[in-house]
């Protein structure tokens, strides 16, 4: 199976800085993702979706992102959406774009850089079954 990233774009972004009376005393990071497959029979494209929030001592963050896939010479099928790749390697194809995205904005905008932290979507995977049984 030949798998590939077509594109991807920042859907929303907000970044807000807090005033004096609104700074907090710890960081807090969350991430949210999910997959989504074309309503068009026999499609060949998936997408993955994240929305990542960053509550900075300084600043709040939100950015959303999308991951367009292409399966090359094949088809989207049911056993394909139920496989770990919509789930687990999607993510962990498109995270590092998003990561090292999040990294560049924050330090171009004269903030120290969120190094966001590595994640195991193998586990998120597997979370998600659980989640079904």
């Amino acid at each position: 199976m030949n798998i590939q990233l077509k594109d991807w774009k920042v859907t929303n972004l907000n970044l807000t800085l807090l005033d004096d009376k609104s700074r907090r005393e710890e960081n807090s990071f969350d991430l949210e993702t999910g997959t989504y497959f074309s309503d068009v029979k026999e499609s060949n494209t998936f997408g993955v979706g994240f929305k990542v929030i960053v509550e900075d001592k300084l600043y709040d963050l939100l950015v959303e992102a999308i991951f367009n896939f292409e399966l090359i010479d094949e088809i989207i099928t049911e056993e394909f959406k139920l496989s770990s790749f919509p789930k687990v390697n999607g993510p962990a194809i498109s995270f590092p774009y998003l990561r090292a995205f999040i990294s560049n904005l924050t330090l171009q905008s004269g903030l120290d850089p969120v190094i966001l932290p590595s994640i195991n979507f193998v586990r998120f995977g597997n979370d998600d079954a659980s989640d079904k049984a």
